[in-house]
């Protein structure tokens, strides 16, 4: 219920030193210049000596559901458990304080209890409070530390007209990056429902060369079409352009929810402090054992003018916008610049293209870092090749990333992918053709990882665009969290190599699943590598797991060494090239067991693209075999879908054996 200024409870004074006083003054001064007068709705000062229930909720665990399946590490892939203890959410001298513990602390993860490294809280004002637009300020201050990730955030009630994430929105006050203290990131994510979201934002450095350990006042300023921050009273950033979206996925103006949504609803407050996963990465040997997030108020105003009809949309780049098309090389190659060669002079390259700094005849190229370090250079002893000497391999993949933007990818078409690499010592990287921001950084290509060695190789990846066309996708050389040591590329391509083929047949009793009863005498593909009996089968491990598939008796069976209680996919049995059609309605049905209880993920959806998800439902296995049934409508027409068996919870650690016979995938009404 959204309190009236009338309603608002009055607030305990709080003791201020004479410093804090007229540091709160000057504070004050710059933050009125902010915006006109505003009316205080809501407000929580800390003043007592517990969390006040009445204005915030503790959410518990490592995990969300979405739908029926649990999502592990919030979908982020964070460590700690939340939980409402004293030890991880206390208010003390006027301030609440969230403590990040490094401790060994046991709790439900979906089906299964699980062990966490890490606790801590995460508090929201859902079903208390909740505004559309409005000044919404927090004083805070966040925690130094690598794999800290603190942050203010705002989601919607729901339910939510718009749907599920990130079509419904998120609006990031504020968040910091705890191996990055001098850093401040704005976000609002938006667009179709995962996966087809998008997300774009800024990170800016703190004022007067601040820190994020010190206290700072982080404003949001949310009118009808205008979205601001404000740092310590400074606007660091402004949004006029967002869009929401249904369709699955999204493919024209027609699928547009009106202008302004998503942000038009009324959003509640978070304030978290989350421990590892996809932001900062894991903590490290200096990651400190305890860190805190303390805030010393939580205000919100009403605004002139936040009833006024919304402000124009500024222009935007939806993923279906036509972009012009970078024509490909005579000899097909959409790489420009492939051998690194190119020199400023030439007249292929536009005023208007890229280089890597410090490279020499770089043109058309693209170095992107997180966390990493590293030293490009122009190799004249291996005929102008690239060197990339990693000197710090951060903590993802993308830590260092060497990509070349403003390939024209079409759909329906197969693609191939060629390039020599080589390392100073032995390594692998990850590589992708996928789109940018607009796009979600979908993976067309699938994150296929390469292997290098000493020696020059020429190294070619083939794969089918089943997403929509994209005149601006890119190609990534993903070279971080693998070691500092060097890299050369050298001539790279990538060619359309012909049309992606039609509709395979359903099989001859009408399945549309190909080899359902794992038959050594079914031929024509390949199936799992080594495994009689599984044509047209595949699996996929994270490499970790310990994976060991067979097939015995018409069932496959996959034994797992290694629980990854990060996620569900970290083991994956799947079937390619299933052929779907657009509101045509279907039947899943299989008989699973294991050897203890288990939660699987079942998935039928998009394989590469944005990998959206069209049955998106899990099994609660046992010891005893039962039939497992599911229906969905697919959403669109897709001749090469997927179907996925993914992984099982558990316990780091814990070992199991899955089993799974009679695959049958039909047509119902």
């Amino acid at each position: 219920m959204k309190l009236s200024p009338k309603s608002l409870p009055a607030q305990p004074l709080k003791r201020l030193s004479l410093a804090s006083l007229l540091g709160a003054l000057l504070l004050s001064a710059c933050t009125a210049q902010t915006s006109p007068a505003a009316q205080t709705v809501w407000s929580d000062e800390f003043g007592g000596t517990a969390l006040d229930t009445a204005k915030w909720t503790p959410q518990i665990g490592n995990g969300i559901m979405s739908g029926t399946e649990y999502v592990p590490g919030w979908g982020n892939n964070e460590l700690e458990y939340y939980t409402g203890r004293p030890e991880n959410v206390r208010v003390e001298n006027g301030e609440l304080v969230i403590t990040a513990r490094r401790e060994s602390y046991s709790g439900p993860a979906g089906s299964v209890t699980a062990a966490f490294p890490w606790t801590s809280a995460r508090l929201r004002t859902a079903g208390k409070f909740s505004r559309a637009y409005g000044k919404f300020e927090i004083r805070a201050k966040f925690p130094r530390g690598k794999g800290m990730w603190p942050a203010i955030w705002m989601l919607p009630e729901e339910p939510s007209p718009y749907g599920t994430w990130a079509a419904s929105g998120e609006i990031d006050i504020a968040e910091g990056w705890g191996s990055k203290p001098n850093n401040v990131a704005h976000t609002i994510h938006y667009g179709g429902q995962w996966p087809n979201n998008v997300y774009s934002g800024t990170t800016v450095e703190y004022p007067n060369e601040g820190a994020a350990d010190g206290w700072h006042t982080y404003t949001l300023e949310w009118t009808p079409g205008v979205l601001k921050w404000f740092v310590d009273g400074q606007l660091t950033q402004t949004k006029t352009s967002w869009w929401g979206a249904k369709g699955a996925p999204p493919s024209g103006d027609a699928d547009l929810y009106p202008w302004p949504a998503p942000f038009d609803r009324p959003f509640h407050l978070l304030l978290n402090l989350a421990v590892g996963g996809n932001f900062d990465g894991n903590p490290d040997a200096t990651t400190p054992d305890t860190a805190e997030m303390r805030v010393d108020y939580v205000r919100v105003w009403a605004l002139p003018g936040e009833t006024a009809s919304p402000s124009p949309r500024s222009e935007t780049r939806f993923p279906w916008t036509p972009v012009p098309a970078r024509a490909a090389q005579p000899d097909g190659n959409l790489v420009y610049n492939d051998s690194f060669e190119w020199p400023d002079s030439d007249p292929r390259v536009s005023a208007d293209a890229t280089h890597l700094d410090g490279v020499p005849q770089s043109a058309y190229w693209t170095l992107y870092k997180s966390d990493g370090a590293v030293t490009l250079s122009s190799d004249a002893a291996q005929g102008r090749a690239l060197k990339a000497d990693i000197t710090a391999p951060g903590s993802v993949n993308y830590a260092v990333q060497v990509r070349q933007d403003g390939l024209n990818i079409e759909a329906g078409r197969k693609y191939e992918v060629s390039f020599d690499a080589w390392a100073s010592a032995p390594r692998s990287m990850m590589v992708k053709v996928g789109g940018g921001q607009d796009r979600g950084f979908a993976a067309y290509s699938g994150e296929q990882t390469v292997a290098l060695g000493t020696e020059k190789k020429r190294v070619t990846l083939a794969f089918d665009m089943k997403g929509i066309t994209d005149a601006a996708a890119r190609l990534e050389f993903n070279l971080g969290n693998a070691g500092a040591n060097a890299v050369w590329l050298d001539n790279v391509s990538v060619r359309a190599v012909g049309e992606v083929a039609g509709a395979r047949p359903p099989a001859a009793d009408g399945n549309l699943l190909y080899n359902a009863a794992f038959s050594p005498a079914v031929t024509g593909d390949p199936g799992i590598p080594g495994v009689a009996g599984s044509a047209y089968w595949s699996v996929w491990e994270n490499g970790a797991s310990g994976l060991t598939p067979s097939v015995q008796d018409g069932a496959v069976s996959l034994k797992v060494a290694h629980v990854d209680p990060a996620n569900n996919w970290h083991v994956q049995l799947n079937q390619v090239n299933v052929p779907l059609v657009a509101g045509q309605k279907y039947t899943l049905r299989f008989t699973g067991q294991a050897d203890s209880a288990r939660q699987v993920g079942v998935v039928v959806g998009e394989q590469g693209g944005s990998y959206a998800r069209y049955l998106d439902a899990s099994a609660e296995l046992t010891a005893t075999g039962k039939e497992y049934t599911y229906t969905f409508t697919s959403p669109v027409t897709n001749p090469s879908a997927q179907l996925q068996l993914l992984g099982a919870s558990g316990k780091a650690g814990d070992a199991y054996t899955l089993t799974f016979r009679d695959f049958r995938l039909v047509p119902s009404n």
